[in-house]
């Protein structure tokens, strides 16, 4: 045998022929009549309508075959279906085709055959109608034109019986469509009561089928509802041919439904054709929309959460209330929207904001940005947004959407903890490079040391590490002295003092130690941190200072003494020289005049040595001499000193109305600015001599200037002024001990402050000092 043919659309065929739901139906007298009248007019004792699927040929009608199908392999008709004309086969015994066909060399021992296809109207060859003999014969010309005509009629009947079946079963299918659907379906009729209504009628108004068909409508509309119900219905009337509208229905137990019309009349009848929709989940659905949008609202403005959409098909961007209240903008149209949003935004994050957002509308990756908004006031807020890109059916991105939260307070608290997080950081490092670290637990066991800490102990990390803090301990300090540090850290306080510790190697250190407990949740302290540093030294400087202090104070006490002597020693011959100067120019009244001018010279000199003695004596007190403060008004003292040192013709005096009143040691401050008005009086070389006093407050001290308009003081002798028996001009000159600015340099600077000159020659000068607040 040969291989069976298949023709090409045999997948498409094979699905037009299931469409057709014929194969195996029950047998119908319109296709036995065609079989009938096919045998009698080609004369054969075997006609056939054939119908091919995958596996077998089967007969929706024979003549002369007790069969209802064969194998397809074994068929004729397989080859009838290839063509579009009559297949026929004269002598299947000589048709090398079928010479081992079992149908040929068996029953029913076929020798013609010839099969017209069965064409439906988009070109399948269903099947065939066939007529065999089981004698070697011809068909006339005729014959085949009859049989093709009846085979064309087998199509037409099959056609016919397809859409017969498909009228069924849609009516079938609309009728389940109208019983099953929950929108309620009804026919009204011309006098205004329901005619026919499908179950969700009964289901929604709670009427039985029965109490409905009959009753007029307008029974169950709301009344204030009935006039806009008949107004739109008279639109039907009026050409309309469907009218759409809401009104309100009475269910059976007295509670109303809002219904959504849809109504067309059938101007045939008059009828009139229903469909409604149960609004009332709808409605309050929209209720529940405009509650939950309002509450998201709310909850976005609470959250400071704003939610956005940007349609790149037609450029709408689309922003929540929240975004806008974010951005501190009134509602905007979309076109105008992006350009304002873009004015907001930081200038120096524009660009990083660009390029994710083009990552995402490229890649289609998830969105995440963060940027600052800034503002007309130059405020900031800070923003963080996440977004996703979102595709059409043809996975083209066609948007993207997303949401934007301020994170303003939690970006500031996080730069403030940063910022202390670093502090610390910087602490910790500084207290690890300067500081002596130790922590303990609450049992006073070590658990950290820093590197000085084992540097001055002399052991290694490992031998401290576990051990009790006592391991340190030298012994020195009294029981007491231990107990209350332990009592006071272990009530939560932070201790403060110096302690004496022993090293690993015996040797003794001293430290200054401040001890802070680490609270739990409960107050009570879980750790320890000891921050010291190393005053060995400073121990050791403290007791040779105090060592050299007590030297100090009885070679003070000596020096005071001495000094007593010496004054006393020195002063009592000038004395004497000067009352035998006195006494001499009285008991000789006729002296020379020269003798007399001498004899002044010599008591000027006497004066000056008396007053050189006192000078030194209170150089030598200064800082040694303990002198109570007291409140001291400035501008008080000063006037006082201008009032006894300054003459009352030629010179213009001026003291700022600002100097204060001061906490100081009254007499030193006088003797200051005594020296320096009585300097700048002495040596004024002007007609009308001018002395100014200021004050001015600064951060640590306050300051003062005395300011004349003298001959001034060349720059070189700026610092020598100040030397003990320095003077510019010879003594003969101007009458001077050389020591008056030394002992207001020394007062000043005994007091923390300091002293300097302003000046230039023929320029005047300023005397400027500062004394601690």
């Amino acid at each position: 045998m040969k291989k069976n043919p298949i023709p090409e659309n045999e997948i498409e065929r094979l699905k037009a022929l299931k469409e057709y739901s014929i194969m195996d139906s029950l047998a119908e007298k319109e296709y036995d009549a065609i079989t009938q009248l096919a045998s009698y007019i080609c004369g054969t004792p075997i006609a056939l309508v054939s119908l091919l699927d995958e596996e077998r040929q089967w007969f929706k009608s024979s003549v002369g075959l007790g069969v209802t199908e064969t194998p397809r392999s074994f068929s004729f008709c397989q080859y009838a279906i290839m063509g579009d004309d009559i297949y026929e086969v004269n002598n299947a015994m000589e048709n090398e085709l079928f010479t081992e066909n079992p149908l040929v060399t068996g029953n029913p021992n076929i020798r013609f055959y010839a099969g017209a296809p069965l064409k439906d109207e988009n070109g399948f060859n269903l099947g065939s109608l066939c007529v065999i003999d089981t004698e070697p014969r011809i068909l006339t010309d005729e014959q085949k034109k009859a049989l093709q005509l009846l085979a064309n009629q087998v199509v037409l009947l099959l056609d016919l019986r397809k859409k017969n079946t498909d009228l069924i079963k849609s009516q079938k299918e609309f009728q389940n469509f109208i019983e099953l659907s929950k929108d309620l379906v009804c026919i009204a009729n011309v006098d205004g009561c329901f005619y026919k209504v499908n179950p969700a009628f009964t289901d929604v108004l709670g009427y039985s089928k029965e109490e409905l068909e009959g009753k007029p409508f307008v029974g169950l509309i709301h009344p204030e509802d009935l006039d806009k119900t008949f107004k739109e219905v008279g639109k039907l009337s009026k050409g309309h041919k469907t009218v759409s509208f809401e009104n309100r229905y009475q269910c059976k137990n007295g509670k109303y439904v809002l219904l959504s019309w849809n109504t067309s009349p059938d101007p045939a009848t008059g009828n009139l054709y229903c469909i409604a929709r149960d609004m009332s989940k709808e409605k309050e659905a929209e209720l529940n929309l405009i509650r939950s949008n309002k509450l998201l609202d709310e909850s976005q403005s609470i959250a400071k959460i704003g939610s956005w959409k940007f349609d790149l098909t037609t450029n709408d961007l689309i922003w929540s209330k929240g975004h806008y209240q974010i951005f501190d903008l009134e509602e905007l149209p979309s076109d105008q929207l992006f350009k304002a949003y873009r004015s907001k935004i930081h200038p120096d994050d524009l660009l990083n904001l660009d390029e994710v957002l083009e990552h995402t509308l490229k890649t289609g990756a998830d969105l995440h940005y963060n940027h600052r908004i800034l503002f007309s006031n130059g405020s900031l807020k800070y923003v963080v947004g996440i977004g996703k890109a979102y595709k059409n059916t043809s996975g083209v991105i066609v948007g993207i959407q997303g949401t934007i939260q301020d994170i303003t307070e939690k970006t500031l608290a996080e730069q403030k903890i940063n910022s202390k997080t670093k502090e610390i950081r910087d602490i910790k490092s500084a207290l690890d490079e300067s500081a002596i670290v130790a922590i303990t637990d609450q049992k006073g066991i070590i658990t950290y040391t820093n590197e000085n800490f084992r540097t001055i102990s002399k052991y290694t990390k490992e031998e401290l590490i576990g051990q009790d803090q006592q391991i340190i301990n030298s012994g020195y300090h009294p029981t007491k002295f231990t107990r209350n540090i332990f009592v006071t850290i272990a009530n939560g306080n932070v201790w403060k003092g110096e302690i004496k510790n022993r090293a690993k190697d015996g040797s003794y250190y001293w430290e200054n130690t401040t001890i802070v407990p680490f609270l739990n949740e409960n107050g009570k302290p879980y750790q320890y941190i000891a921050i010291s540093t190393d005053i060995t030294q400073e121990k050791l400087a403290k007791e040779n200072l105090n060592s050299a202090l007590v030297d100090l104070e009885k070679k003070n006490k000596e020096l005071d003494q001495y000094a007593y002597i010496v004054s006393h020693d020195l002063k009592a011959p000038l004395r004497a020289i000067n009352n035998l100067s006195e006494w001499i120019v009285e008991d000789m009244p006729e002296m020379p005049e020269e003798v007399n001018t001498n004899f002044e010279l010599l008591r000027g000199r006497i004066q000056r040595m008396e007053n050189l003695i006192n000078g030194v004596l209170e150089y030598s007190r200064i800082g040694r001499t303990k002198i109570e403060k007291e409140t001291t008004d400035l501008k008080k003292v000063l006037s006082q000193i201008v009032d006894s040192v300054v003459p009352n013709e030629g010179f213009e005096i001026v003291i700022e109305d600002t100097l204060p009143t001061i906490e100081t040691e009254k007499i030193l401050i006088q003797q200051v600015f005594s020296n320096l008005v009585s300097n700048s009086v002495k040596y004024n070389d002007k007609p009308i001599g001018k002395i100014e006093c200021l004050y001015e407050l600064l951060p640590d001290f306050h300051q003062f200037t005395v300011k004349d308009n003298g001959p001034g003081i060349a720059e070189e002798y700026h610092k020598k002024v100040f030397e003990v028996f320095q003077t510019i001009e010879a003594r003969d000159k101007k009458e001077s001990t050389g020591i008056g600015l030394s002992i207001v340099k020394k007062i000043i600077e005994e007091k923390g402050g300091a002293i300097y000159i302003e000046s230039k020659n023929d320029n005047g000068t300023s005397f400027i000092f500062t004394v601690p607040k």
